[in-house]
């Protein structure tokens, strides 16, 4: 397996690593459109984004970011590691309320959270002596100068100083297990009794009793004292009301000493309790649930109420990647007020969307995607669920118990889209006032109702177009107004930082209505030039975008629209967009892609041109396109990844081999445009030299059946190769090249006939049966792996189509006595093996 490259910048491929069409080119605009499954180079290939490795319009935090963690991805533990809610800000707000005075909790979050060892030195040494200086940005701290004036509340902030260090070194130890660093146990048992003795002290103060009690119990359990740590929070902490978090950080340290002291199942009770109860502990409690691994009767066994009880059947749901209706049923039954019932459906309409997506009818296949569902529920088990969850919708909506009723008709609408069940999903969302929804509910009836009256619009006309248009202006505006917020939040300089794709939803949205349903009906109409500015439009409008100066093409823009372009676009569809670039659009579509395009007479440009004119065999109009390149342009070349050094791969288009593994490659770089030259003075010497015009086709065809997946200099019509490129067939317009070689069958089959030369017409035999192999592909990568390799006692399906090659009958027919029969008899097993067929 050798290098795919690309010449744009990696940091412009990070937005759609994963699916860009989809299931729903057909579904969008009824059956016809184009897609057919695409196979990449997995090992050489981005990695899939675990955000978005399916097309998904229905948001999951639609209901709240409470639970945001637990929704649903195939490609990870959690859909999010971050918990909701923060510890530190949930504690500064705590202190700054028992301190009153003005104190901000912002403060008190700079002073306990934001300060190196140095600083915090002079904080203690400040608030020992109240003499030594603060530095200037603490000198007007309003926690710091209320912990000077309060002798209790300072000395409960010096002693959690004093002990964060032994806990600190106790959680790394828990982290790194491997760390030889002995912990201090001895000091850490001192710390407890003392912080237990101060708890003693301060009984009848809340606010202090807890805060100690937690210390006693945190030194406890990090010093393996389990016993005594379980001991501290049902003295000191348990009868305390729940009104303070650190109840339930308590709670976790109790939980944790019971699962080492062998009560496993009441662990897990526990914290499901905190998973209920702390937003900020909520993915550690989880986590803490599944480490575990007991029976959930077991966990049920020690619940007060169904909202425990829920809370255990949800936590233990969430990890769940099948469809499951048990689960939302029984949470929905116990406690249907809950936030988890909406964290729950939701999960399942994604889980639907993955599985109904490659399963429906109108599935058109993934471009460029990575296609991980494995086909395992099949099409009437994702529809019958589909039906189940549609049931559930309406008993959510008829209820009226749980807060948001109408979630389940805005589910229920898109489940009826996603079956390709408009009519019904119209007479829902009608049924709705959107005004009286909450802003993100509405939002998600907006984006249903997007996708239900667009497949009904007849986009070449100019009113629907515009009416569209107005939509997506919405749209647009929505994915702005995010990309905008996760700029602020990682205050960095232009561009987005990877972590913030989990939150980029509407981005994901008009991304997969953009590419999966606009790109693929502009396609199936023959419009190749739209589909390439709806590829464009998809893309994430940042600063470096589509016309910014001084940028090629293919830096500008992501990953999957350079793949579409480089893929996709015949020459007809280029020249229309260069005219588009410098003449302005003629199309009704100008307002919504007209300012896209930028200037198209970069390097970028001429190459993609020159090479669709290769790939049509006009190689006089590639010459012209290439010769529009800047002198310094130079396509990096492909590289052996495995062969030690790198060394680049140079196409050598114009060799015989009967085998095409391993590759022989040439000794010097052959750029496109001498390529071009060659092929077409091949072209010119067969109407000049029609006496050795035999030769000429025979070259002629080598030179197109190397630029094959199969052959040497694929780099001189594709962007990207891969392995399975030989055995599984890619949807681009030169894939009767790329992938049959039938242009080079065309011109063997001519050379043979213009010759007279037995030895010469075996060989063009000899390749054309070559070029006949060719025509065999598997319909999907699974396929390929599963009959390529994994066919145990039955037969290789290739090697059963190449012993029914016709070529290899005339070779051993007419040509049996060629030395190159013999020849290829020796090297050619699939040839040999016809010959000794029984």
């Amino acid at each position: 397996m050798y290098l795919h490259h690309n010449s744009y910048s990696p940091m412009h491929r990070f937005r759609k690593l994963s699916i860009v069409f989809s299931a729903f080119a057909g579904a969008f605009f009824g059956e016809g459109a184009f897609f057919g499954e695409i196979a990449l180079n997995i090992a050489c290939g981005p990695e899939p984004d675990p955000y978005d490795y399916y097309v998904s319009y229905f948001h999951n935090n639609v209901a709240g970011d409470g639970y945001a963690p637990f929704s649903f991805t195939d490609l990870r533990f959690l859909y999010d590691e971050e918990e909701p809610g923060s510890e530190s800000r949930i504690n500064s707000a705590e202190w700054a309320e028992y301190l009153g005075e003005a104190v901000r909790p912002a403060d008190v979050h700079a002073a306990m959270y934001r300060t190196d060892a140095a600083t915090d030195s002079a904080i203690r040494a400040f608030l020992e002596t109240q003499a030594a200086p603060l530095p200037d940005s603490l000198s007007e701290n309003t926690y710091l100068q209320a912990l000077a004036r309060n002798k209790n509340a300072r000395a409960l902030y010096l002693f959690a100083k004093t002990a964060e260090p032994h806990a600190l070194a106790a959680h790394a130890g828990y982290d790194h297990y491997w760390n030889p660093e002995p912990r201090d146990t001895a000091s850490m048992n001192v710390l407890a009794a003392q912080a237990e003795a101060l708890a003693r002290q301060h009984r009848k103060a809340p606010f202090l009793r807890m805060r100690y009690a937690y210390q006693a119990a945190r030194m406890y359990h990090y010093a393996g004292d389990y016993a005594n740590c379980v001991r501290i929070y049902d003295r000191w902490i348990d009868e305390v009301p729940a009104t303070t978090a650190l109840k339930g950080w308590a709670l976790m340290l109790k939980a944790g000493a019971l699962r080492r002291l062998g009560e496993p199942a009441e662990a897990a009770y526990l914290f499901a309790n905190v998973f209920s109860s702390n937003p900020e502990r909520r993915v550690q409690a989880y986590k803490n649930i599944h480490y575990i691994d007991v029976p959930v009767e077991e966990i049920l066994a020690h619940a007060q109420s169904d909202n425990e009880r829920a809370t255990i059947h949800a936590a233990l749901g969430f990890r769940n990647a099948d469809l499951d209706t048990a689960t939302l049923k029984t949470v929905y039954r116990l406690a249907p007020g809950s936030p988890l019932v909406a964290t729950l459906l939701v999960r399942e309409v994604n889980k639907l969307e993955s599985r109904l997506t490659e399963q429906s009818p109108y599935y058109q296949g993934r471009w460029g995607g990575w296609g991980f569902y494995d086909g395992s529920t099949p099409a009437s088990a994702a529809q019958a669920h589909a039906r189940a969850i549609i049931g559930f919708c309406r008993q959510l909506s008829a209820d009226a118990a749980y807060p948001q009723p109408a979630l389940g008709t805005v589910a229920e609408a898109y489940l009826h889209w996603l079956l390709h069940e408009d009519t019904e999903a119209v007479a829902l969302l009608g049924g709705l006032a959107p005004g009286t929804l909450s802003p993100r509910l509405a939002d998600q009836y907006r984006t249903v109702d997007l996708l239900v009256r667009a497949r009904a619009l007849e986009t070449s006309q100019p009113a629907d177009v515009a009416r569209l248009t107005e939509t997506l202006n919405w749209l647009d505006a929505k994915r702005s107004e995010e990309l905008r917020e996760a700029m602020e939040r990682a205050g960095d300089e232009p561009g987005y930082a990877f972590w913030a794709q989990k939150d980029l939803r509407f981005t994901r949205t008009a991304t997969n209505f953009y590419q999966s349903l606009l790109a693929p009906h502009f396609m199936a109409s023959g419009d190749t030039a739209l589909a390439a500015m709806a590829m464009l439009k998809a893309d994430i409008p940042s600063p470096g975008h589509a016309g910014s100066a001084g940028k090629s093409l293919l830096s500008r823009i992501s990953w999957s629209a350079a793949t579409f372009w480089q893929e996709q676009l015949p020459p007809t569809a280029l020249e229309q967009l260069g005219r588009w670039a410098t003449e302005g659009m003629d199309s009704p579509w100008a307002p919504l892609f007209g300012s896209l395009l930028g200037d198209l007479t970069g390097d970028d440009y001429w190459d993609l041109l020159g090479t669709a004119y290769l790939r049509t065999h006009a190689y006089g109009a590639a010459s012209r396109a290439f010769a529009k390149l800047s002198p310094q342009f130079q396509r990096e070349s492909p590289v052996d990844w495995y062969g030690g050094e790198e060394q680049p791969l140079y196409p050598d288009p114009f060799i015989t081999a009967i085998n095409d593994y391993p590759k022989r490659f040439g000794g010097t770089p052959l750029t496109k445009a001498g390529f071009a030259k060659a092929m077409a003075d091949l072209q010119r010497r067969i109407a000049e030299d029609p006496g050795n015009a035999a030769s000429y086709y025979f070259q002629l065809a080598n030179g197109v059946y190397q630029t094959g997946a199969f052959g040497n200099a694929w780099q001189l019509i594709s962007y990207h190769w891969t392995s399975t490129h030989n055995y599984i067939r890619g949807n681009y317009y030169y894939a009767g090249d790329y992938h049959d070689a039938r242009q080079a069958a065309a011109w063997y089959e001519k050379a043979r006939e213009l010759s007279k030369d037995p030895e010469f017409r075996a060989k063009c035999t000899f390749m054309l049966a070559k070029c006949e192999q060719k025509r065999y592909s598997y319909p999907s990568l699974k396929a390929y792996y599963d009959g390529g390799f994994s066919y145990g006692n039955r037969p290789d399906p290739f090697w059963l189509f190449s012993q029914r090659n016709r070529y290899f009958g005339e070779l051993e027919t007419h040509y049996g006595n060629t030395a190159f029969f013999q020849a290829a008899v020796r090297e050619c097993t699939y040839l040999a093996d016809f010959i000794n067929r029984p």
